[in-house]
């Protein structure tokens, strides 16, 4: 069978393999139909003529009551249409009487036909004691006491054994249950016994089927891998497997064996070529590297240059613009800023008074106080540094236009060139503003002297959510001593950049909830 099914079409496999399942799921299907349709008319039948049986029994009792009323009714008040009304409701008995003994639910049980025998010969003996009962009632009452007594007890004898018949009747379908339960087992385990062996059959066909169907992929698998070891050099050569069979995956196969034969030698071919290639690539890829670091290396000593000749007109040092850019790579670090986006605020800092090159110098380097015309021009610069940055599209020369922007911008909305209010700054320019201004007090000024560090620090606190970024401000204060360590190492000369243990630094989430 094996070989047979090898020898088919994969599309006719699949189709035996449906269906067989198709097959069998509708034969499940009738089966269960039928068994269930089978049941439910059994037990329709059996409740149905149990009730039969049950109406006219209780029918009976009915009767009985009713024969009792007019009897002794009529004995005490001799009724003109009594034996009319009798007579029709012995008809009714006996009828009923019938109708129980030929039901088809009493009629083979023994036991039952004799309880309804006993009932007849009770009902005749009722009636004779009906019939003189109302002569014993006119001729004396004793006697008629008496007679109606026994009139009662031969009606409660009658009903005793219709209770019998009533029990018998429950016993009897009681029973049939319990038969009609073991053919439903009986019949459930058949069809249990016939689904299992179709299933068990269906299994054992898939199987082969699948057998034969995976067997083909595992062939053409092998084959397929052998030939990626030899793309990814694990092996030398192919293992090419000829497939034998007619259907799809055979024809397959061959199609993939005999391209696999070109691309093995296109790949040996082409292999040597290859590898010079990569050889030049790997080349120039390290010439574009160390390019790309001149050209950012460049950029950030055309920064610094610039800046520093934005300080030396306002007559500060290169010092200050060293601090910022520390102050300000550390207080990013801090905030939570990677250190990719830490050090492009620390490169684009210097150039945060860009804009100072176009202020007068009778202004910038003024000794004395601002007039109110003096302070407006001298705050053009943010704007001015902007404008000459903002068409960049390198990152660091784009960060340094924000910086020039927004570092007087306050966290109150007082502050210039827009009035910019809390995270409306941005992130650059609010971390800049801080390390600006502790650096630019902390240090001697044309028109001041360097503030003492205590008077500083009380400045941050009575401007914290007010000039400066709340957050941030505590950051800085918390942390004083990296700033006071980064200016010690600048004005010390040493040529040691702080990016070293920033990069250790943590995010700080306790101010950030």
């Amino acid at each position: 069978m094996i070989d047979f099914l090898n020898n088919l079409k994969l599309f006719t496999k699949l189709n035996i393999t449906t269906a067989i399942s198709a097959v069998s799921m509708i034969l499940a299907t009738i089966m269960f139909y039928i068994i269930t349709n089978i049941f439910f008319d059994i037990i329709d039948k059996n409740n149905h003529s149990k009730a039969e049986v049950q109406q006219a029994s209780n029918a009976i009792i009915s009767l009985l009551h009713q024969i009792d009323y007019l009897t002794i009714n009529n004995a005490i008040n001799k009724s003109p249409n009594y034996q009319e009304n009798s007579q029709k409701i012995y008809q009714k008995l006996s009828h009923n009487l019938r109708e129980v003994k030929n039901s088809d639910y009493l009629k083979k049980d023994i036991q039952a036909q004799k309880i309804i025998e006993k009932i007849k010969t009770r009902l005749q003996g009722y009636t004779v004691i009906a019939t003189s009962l109302p002569n014993e009632v006119q001729e004396d009452s004793t006697d008629g006491l008496y007679a109606i007594m026994a009139l009662s007890s031969a009606s409660q004898r009658i009903q005793q054994e219709l209770e019998i018949l009533n029990n018998k009747i429950d016993t009897i379908a009681k029973q049939n249950i319990k038969t009609l339960n073991q053919n439903i087992f009986y019949v459930k385990s058949f069809s249990i016994a016939f689904i299992t062996l179709l299933f068990i059959f269906l299994l054992y066909t898939n199987k082969l089927i699948l057998s034969s169907i995976l067997s083909k992929i595992e062939m053409l698998k092998e084959e397929i891998l052998s030939f990626f070891d030899m793309l990814s050099k694990k092996r030398d050569d192919v293992v090419h497997m000829r497939q034998k069979g007619e259907d799809e995956i055979s024809e397959i196969a061959q199609i993939i064996d005999d391209n696999i034969h070109i691309a093995t030698d296109i790949l040996r071919q082409e292999r040597a070529d290859a590898k010079l290639i990569e050889q030049k690539v790997h080349e120039a890829t390290k010439e574009l590297k160390a390019l790309n670091n001149e050209i950012e290396a460049t950029q950030r000593e055309i920064v610094f240059t610039m800046g520093s000749i934005a300080e030396e007109r306002s007559k500060e040092t290169g010092d200050h613009i060293k601090r910022v850019a520390e102050y300000s790579l550390i207080l990013a670090r801090l905030y939570g800023l990677s250190l990719k986006e830490s050090l492009l605020i620390k490169n684009a800092s210097p150039m945060h008074d860009i804009g100072k090159v176009a202020i007068p110098d009778a202004i910038l380097n003024k000794p004395g106080k601002f007039t109110p015309q003096e302070f407006e021009i001298m705050k053009e610069h943010a704007e001015i540094g902007y404008k000459m940055l903002k068409h960049s599209n390198r990152s660091i020369l784009k960060a340094a236009s924000i910086l020039a922007y927004e570092h007087h911008e306050r966290w109150d909305g007082k502050g210039y060139p827009r009035g910019l209010k809390g995270e409306e700054i941005h992130i650059y320019g609010r971390i800049t503003a801080i390390a600006d201004v502790f650096d630019a007090l902390g240090s001697d000024r044309v028109y001041k002297k360097a503030w003492p560090l205590k008077k500083i620090l009380k400045l941050f606190e009575e401007e914290k959510a007010k000039q400066f970024d709340p957050i941030l401000t505590e950051l800085f204060l918390d942390n004083l001593e990296h700033f006071l360590a980064a200016k010690e190492m600048i004005e010390s000369k040493e040529e040691i950049s702080l990016s070293s243990y920033i990069e250790d630094f943590n995010r700080v989430d306790m101010y950030l909830k």
